[in-house]
């Protein structure tokens, strides 16, 4: 997380912005990246309120991981042109 940013004047400015590891900020992410950081956001209130919920990721097929760490139940929305029903991933 970054809480500040220092604006041009050199003063700082409230911001709260979601940012990975290496310091990318959440809006500069591609789908995938995206979707593992706000995964990874998921795990930690998870475990700081210790409780579960199911996680729904939409745009599924962008990313290639199968296991998340995650204690929550996962259900990936995956687009395939090859289907015309819907099919169940394992």
């Amino acid at each position: 997380w970054r809480m500040f940013e220092t604006t041009l004047d050199g003063d700082d400015k409230e911001c709260c912005e979601v940012m990975d590891a290496a310091g990318v900020p959440y809006k500069s992410m591609n789908d995938a990246k995206r979707i593992l950081v706000g995964l990874d956001v998921i795990r930690a209130f998870c475990e700081f309120y210790q409780v579960n919920a199911p996680v729904f990721i939409d745009n599924g097929e962008s990313i290639t991981a199968r296991d998340f760490d995650i204690a929550s139940q996962v259900i990936r929305l995956n687009v395939n042109e090859n289907y015309d029903k819907l099919t169940k991933i394992q």
